[in-house]
């Protein structure tokens, strides 16, 4: 009986290890996420800057072009 427990435990300990393995993979994982969802949204945000940019120049030269067009 009591080699019978001492195998349970063991093996108890072994499950507990690898369940404390993928824990860390997880939490390294997760952190890699997030990091990279970071890097994804600055990335979104520059780019809507950029489109904003452009739309406004757009904006502008026809702006420019109609008030040429209105002296003609």
């Amino acid at each position: 009986m009591e080699e019978l427990l001492n195998k349970i435990r063991l093996q108890l300990e072994t499950v507990d290890a690898k369940i404390d393995r993928i824990q860390l993979t997880l939490d390294s994982h997760y952190l890699e996420n997030i990091e990279s969802d970071d890097r994804q949204l600055e990335a979104i945000y520059t780019t809507n800057d950029r489109l904003d940019f452009q739309r406004n120049k757009i904006s502008k030269i026809e702006e420019d072009l109609y008030l040429l067009k209105q002296k003609h």
